[in-house]
């Protein structure tokens, strides 16, 4: 029976596209990468009124203005800065001051005089209760950085904060594995139970070995010095002529791209449901993302997105380099085995790029929201305390940029202040210019694959069936712990396909979330498959089905699982609900 949970397994003999919270697995049957596209994210219903887009109105620009002890400097007005957009001075027509009460002060109410025969002191209040969200970047990060990022957060958490701050553990593949808590014993289980769950690792082995950042600027026809370097080696290695060596690192350079293209958006996706979760919190709201680091080519404009909706709902992220303190060797570390004839010239000039534009993407987030990135740094304990306190004041300037083309191009952008004023600035560090026409049109497309009509059906107990499909659900164990493993068998003979260049297209999207006893959401994971299909891989799946998996994590309870299943090509949808429990 279709659109109905069956308690019990039922293996579809087809594709098994199992998309789960650490991990893609590549398909089962023999159909080539190009023709099914998985890309798994955490899901979370949209709190916040709508995704914030610079494009490109007013830009605003958090500023902290700190003395040489790091103290964040009080009491500056707007005439005070001046900042320029890619070197022109621009007007500041928005200014407002941001305030933080230390850790541990209260807050003096402010009362009307009122007569008494006796003086009493007015009571005090408590301080605003803060919310930290440890995010561990467990995506992109190995085991030694991870290893040396939870010792330094197992000392903040049981040395470093204050009675009233409330902490949840995130990981970029799993989310929240924590809720916000001030139980140091559960938060330290949590922090050690964080392990890697790598997509991707440079195969420093094999034969002209190639890094993700060498990849993207081959992919992205950005060095072709450094292509023809590759290929002169590939085609020493492997005895190939030189043209067919130079194809080559291009197929390889587009395909390691690639991964490491959707690792990047998953890792966005994850934070930006942190952002999302936190925000709700009444009280001071700080994010504290520790991470080996991420390459952003190609994400920027998600990147902005991202920094702009925590600003909007007054979200801090502070950034940390688990690498500590690193020095680019030429011709690489032991890791890196020893290679005939050396690096090439190009591959040597490119190296500390390597190594240093990963922490790119970690500066843009700090710097953009009013936070701080420790790097370069081997105290990590040291690290967490120091962005563990919140800045008591943080400027927030805002203008509307003068002559800008409409380009979608970076603008670098300077604060400094004007003549008198001492202090260093940490402020945001550019934007991006409104897009064409017709990039707009393609951002608003994308916007309106996230349906709102979708969100409020997954958490509704309606249950249309209007998509050919299958699901099952069953509690399962790992080693993180308790979950929920739902999956959704979709029969692919019953769908509405799109003819283009001789392949059957469609788009599918897979919604797990599981709810409370009182409906409301715990935590969700959303799977889109793109389908580009040739006739063999069709006749081959229709007679198989495809399958989706999704693992939830989730504390011991008893839940409501609801899954929504969506063709994109015409909007039907499938969704269903079941009860269970994880004991």
């Amino acid at each position: 029976m279709f659109a109905s949970f069956d308690q019990t397994w039922r293996f579809a003999v087809g594709v098994l596209a199992l998309i789960s919270l650490s991990e893609v697995l590549p398909a089962q049957t023999p159909v080539a990468d190009d023709e099914v596209s998985l890309h798994a994210a955490p899901y979370l219903p949209p709190p916040m009124a709508a995704v914030i887009r610079t494009r490109v109105e007013l830009v605003e620009v958090p500023a902290v203005v700190r003395d040489s002890k790091g103290v964040a400097l009080p009491g500056l007005k707007r005439e005070d800065f001046e900042i320029f957009d890619a070197g022109k001075r621009q007007e500041i027509s928005a200014f407002s001051v941001e305030t933080f009460p230390p850790v541990g002060a209260s807050v003096e109410p402010v009362t009307s005089p009122a007569p008494s025969l006796a003086a009493t002191p007015p009571p005090k209040s408590e301080s605003p209760r803060r919310y930290i969200a440890l995010v561990f970047d467990d995506l992109n990060s190995d085991v030694a950085s991870l290893s040396r990022g939870k010792i330094g957060a197992e000392k903040f958490v049981s040395e470093a904060l204050a009675p009233r701050d409330l902490v949840g553990i995130f990981t970029t593949a799993q989310s929240q594995i924590i809720e916000f808590t001030a139980d140091v014993r559960k938060l330290s289980q949590a922090i050690d139970a964080v392990k890697p769950h790598p997509r991707y690792s440079d195969e420093l082995q094999e034969c002209a070995p190639l890094r993700a950042y060498e990849a993207y600027l081959i992919d992205s026809h950005l060095d072709n010095e450094l292509l023809q370097a590759k290929a002169a080696e590939f085609a020493g290695c492997s005895r190939i002529p030189r043209d067919a060596a130079v194809r080559a690192i291009e197929a390889k350079a587009r395909l390691i791209w690639g991964n490491a293209g959707l690792i990047t958006k998953d890792t966005l996706s994850s934070l930006t449901s942190v952002v999302s979760s936190i925000a709700k919190m009444p009280g001071q709201r700080l994010v504290l993302l520790a991470s080996a680091g991420f390459l952003s080519g190609g994400q920027e404009g998600e990147l902005q997105d991202l920094s702009t909706a925590a600003l909007h709902n007054g979200v801090i992220i502070s950034s940390l380099e688990l690498r500590g303190l690193y020095t680019v060797i030429p011709g690489g570390d032991a890791r890196t085995p020893p290679r005939a004839g050396g690096m090439r010239p190009a591959e040597i000039r490119v190296q500390t790029l390597v190594e240093d534009v990963p922490d790119d993407a970690l500066a843009i987030l700090s710097s953009a929201t009013g936070g701080q990135f420790f790097h370069n740094n081997d105290d990590l304990a040291r690290g967490f305390r120091r962005l563990g306190a919140l800045p008591e004041v943080m400027y927030v300037l805002g203008f509307a940029p003068a002559d800008v083309v409409h380009d979608g191009k970076y603008h670098p952008l300077k604060v400094r202040l004007t003549s008198g004023q001492r202090g260093s600035v940490d402020a945001r560090i550019g934007y991006f210019a409104p897009p064409k026409d017709a990039q707009v049109q393609e951002a608003l497309a994308a916007d309106r694959l996230r349906s709102p009509d979708r969100d409020h059906l997954l958490m509704s107990a309606d249950s249309p069936s209007n998509v050919a499909a299958r699901i099952t659900a069953e509690p399962a164990t790992s080693d993180s712990g308790p979950r929920v493993v739902a999956k959704a068998w979709i029969d692919i003979s019953r769908l509405n396909f799109e003819t283009k260049n001789e392949r059957r297209t469609q788009k599918l999207i897979v919604i797990a979330a599981l709810l409370d006893g009182a409906g409301n959401f715990v935590v969700g994971r959303q799977a889109v498959a793109d389908l580009a299909l040739k006739a063999p891989s069709f006749e081959e799946l229709s007679a198989t089905g495809l399958t989706v998996s999704l693992s939830l994590h989730a504390p011991l309870g008893a839940y409501n699982l609801r899954v929504l299943i969506q063709e994109a090509l015409t909007g039907k949808i499938t969704a269903a609900s079941s009860h269970i429990e994880l004991r």
